[in-house]
């Protein structure tokens, strides 16, 4: 959602969207299932996700990014986080729900909803800071 919403507001820069949770990889494939309700979500903001594929943040993508920005709960960052990425002087928490799509259609839909305007409210911020200081 963030690299979305990033990559529609932001003029002159570009995100790319990497996980940490090999979930989606190991059962999927890497595609985002078609029932997912991120899928419904995102496509009431104008997004087709029903080709993305989850891809994997390696050190290399960590090394090389201006900005990690990670959407989970603390809990879930201090857990599940790589320390190549915590320790990375560019990496920021945006607290989020997690969902993942363990959970019943309708219940993650309305997750999603409220993590979407959560993410879309953060992503403004973030493009309105880099404009500012004219990164």
């Amino acid at each position: 959602m963030a690299e979305a919403f990033f990559n529609r507001l932001s003029k002159k820069d570009h995100a790319v969207s990497a996980g940490v949770d090999p979930y989606y990889i190991k059962h999927y494939g890497a595609r985002i299932p078609q029932k997912d309700p991120v899928i419904k979500c995102m496509s009431e903001e104008g997004f087709d996700f029903s080709d993305n594929m989850v891809k994997m943040a390696s050190r290399d993508t960590v090394k090389k990014a201006d900005i990690i920005v990670a959407l989970m709960d603390k809990k879930r960052a201090a857990r599940d986080l790589p320390m190549y990425i915590k320790r990375s002087p560019s990496f920021r928490l945006w607290e989020v729900h997690d969902v993942n799509g363990r959970q019943n259609f309708e219940s993650g839909y309305k997750k999603y909803l409220a993590n979407r305007e959560r993410i879309k409210g953060k992503v403004k911020a973030l493009v309105k800071e880099l404009e500012h200081n004219g990164t």
